[in-house]
Formats: C-alpha cells, sequence, structure tokens
C-alpha cells in the first residue's frame, strides 16, 4: 500500500543531496561551456588540421550514449593517471568517482556547447566583426567584447537546457558510486521497502527543480530581452 509518510521522509532525506548535485552539474556546464567555446572558435576560423579533428571528435562525442563515455572514463583515468605518474595505482577504485563523472560529462557537453555555442557566433551580422576592425579591434578583443555578449543572448537557453540534461543524466552516476538525486532515492528505497514512494519523492523534487530553474531562466531572459 502506498504510504504518503514515506513520501515526505524520503524527500528531506533526498533534499540534502540536492545542492551537491546543483553544484557538479554547474561545475559540469561551465568546463562544458569553456571547452564548447574554444571548440566553436576552431570550427568557425577552419583551422587546418585542428578544424578536422574538431569536427570528427563532436561527431563521436554527439554520435555515443552518454553511459559509454562514463564507463570510458572509468576504466581509462585510472590507466592514464598511472602511466603519467607511477606513485599513483591503476585501478578504477583509486579514482574517485566525482572525478570520473566531471571529465566525462563535461567532455560529453563540450560537444554539444560547440555546436550551440558555433551557432550563437553566427547569429551575430557580419558587420559587426567589420566595424570593430575597422576601429582597430584585434580578433581577440572583437570576439570578447562585440561577439560573446550579443551571442550570450541566444545561447542563453541552450545553455539552460544543458543544465537540465546534466542533472538528469547525473542519474547514471549511480553506476560508478556517484550518490545523486536519484540514487539517493533508490538508498532511501532499500532502507523502507518504500520503493514506489522513493521514486514519487525523486519525481517530485526534480519537478520542483525544473519549475523553479524555468522561474529564473525567464527572468533572465527578460533581463538580456528587455
Amino acid at each position: 500500500m502506498f504510504k504518503i509518510n514515506l513520501v515526505f521522509e524520503d524527500t528531506v532525506s533526498i533534499l540534502k543531496i540536492v545542492p551537491y548535485t546543483l553544484f557538479m552539474a554547474i561545475i559540469i556546464l561551465i568546463i562544458g561551456i569553456v571547452l564548447g567555446a574554444i571548440l566553436a572558435i576552431i570550427k568557425l576560423k577552419k583551422i587546418p588540421v585542428l578544424n578536422k579533428l574538431v569536427s570528427a571528435y563532436v561527431s563521436y562525442v554527439r554520435g555515443i550514449p552518454l553511459i559509454i563515455h562514463l564507463y570510458a572514463a572509468y576504466y581509462a583515468l585510472p590507466e592514464l593517471i598511472n602511466y603519467f605518474s607511477n606513485n599513483i595505482g591503476g585501478s578504477a577504485e583509486s579514482i574517485s568517482p566525482v572525478l570520473v563523472i566531471i571529465v566525462a560529462y563535461s567532455l560529453y557537453t563540450s560537444a554539444t556547447q560547440s555546436e550551440n555555442i558555433r551557432a550563437a557566433l553566427c547569429s551575430v551580422e557580419s558587420g559587426q566583426f567589420e566595424a570593430a576592425y575597422s576601429i582597430g579591434l584585434t580578433g581577440f578583443q572583437t570576439l570578447f567584447r562585440i561577439v560573446f555578449p550579443q551571442s550570450l543572448r541566444v545561447a542563453i537557453p541552450a545553455f539552460f537546457n544543458m543544465y537540465l540534461a546534466i542533472i538528469k543524466g547525473l542519474s547514471l552516476g549511480f553506476m560508478v558510486g556517484l550518490v545523486d538525486i536519484l540514487a539517493q532515492a533508490k538508498l532511501s528505497s532499500a532502507i523502507n521497502a518504500g520503493y514506489l514512494e522513493s521514486y514519487v519523492a525523486a519525481g517530485i523534487i526534480y519537478c520542483a527543480l525544473w519549475g523553479l530553474m524555468t522561474i529564473f531562466i525567464d527572468k533572465l531572459e527578460k533581463y538580456y530581452y528587455k
């Protein structure tokens, strides 16, 4: 029988892990945006060799399920660390799940964000570049003073959607030992045997987060588009 009191108990238990999940998601998003911006600029500038490599990387990452990247990082990171430092063991257990998640999700996010950022940069009229060059700005100054502020208006919705996707995608982190919102729900259900109640509580929290973030992004968009 469905027990409403367990829903409240599980909600309280899961809420304790929410700040940790949100913080991890924002770190991953920031790293993904930075890497994505670099990849986008390489593609826009059509830098020889690098342009081809970036295109291949983006196509590969976007075409492979996230869980494969997660397991690849889980097993590859210890080997890489062991290769560069003989003082660190090469077993998967020696690597923090947090590090695995950040590396795997950041690389995955960078591929998607590179396309979003490239589209946002292309939305800026070419005349903006010509005007900036005419007053003596360098290419670097043009990007950071003229192009990026304008393209940010276009990219904000994509960043927000990706942030939500990362939060939901962190539920896969349980596979490598990370405890997020869904993982905490699973642990709670194992303790009180209220499986349905735990997942209902997790669903309520996900919906609440989505609602609050939607309100926030709406206000942010109004600020930029006013």
